[in-house]
């Protein structure tokens, strides 16, 4: 993983500092963005989050999302928002505009408020993608798992699998 674009404070930081104490002092320096039922969301500037694990679930999603990053075929590497740093409880990505906050909504699909189609080769794509990485589809082309990066629609929460949510949260 390349670290050398995150600044060398905050890598030492959140090397160096457990979770419990990582996630009180990250409240206190820097901005909250939103949660879901296993990961906390906080910007560190304008152009790095941290996702940090709140229990088993969120460290399995942190681990499948380095995992899906650093593994996937270059030419893939575009559909999602890039991992710079993984520590077992925490990812740190390239922050990318929620297209939640960019459109004012929370609910619905990719499909109904953008012009990516369900048939298109983009999105046929990442259908094969989900596949090939057992991720949860209804995730995949929920709104709230995209953003902008670069001016590009790049996947933002990619770590939900179809095991883990069947065993989870089903």
């Amino acid at each position: 993983m390349d670290t050398s674009n995150v600044p060398v404070d905050i890598f030492e930081s959140l090397y160096s500092v457990d979770r419990h104490r990582l996630r009180h002092n990250l409240r206190d320096k820097y901005t909250f963005l939103g949660q879901g039922a296993s990961r906390m969301v906080y910007q560190f500037d304008e152009n790095f989050v941290i996702k940090i694990s709140k229990n088993r679930t969120g460290k399995y999603q942190s681990r499948t999302e380095n995992y899906i990053f650093n593994n996937i075929d270059e030419k893939y590497k575009k559909y999602f928002c890039p991992i710079v740093w993984y520590k077992e409880n925490m990812v740190v990505m390239r922050k990318a505009l929620p297209f939640t906050e960019m459109l004012g909504v929370r609910h619905g699909n990719i499909f109904e408020f953008t012009n990516i189609r369900p048939d298109s080769e983009f999105f046929q794509t990442l259908k094969k993608i989900a596949k090939h990485y057992d991720l949860l589809y209804p995730d995949v082309k929920t709104i709230s798992s995209w953003g902008i990066l670069d001016k590009k629609p790049v996947l933002i929460d990619y770590g939900c699998t179809n095991r883990l949510y069947d065993e989870y949260f089903y």
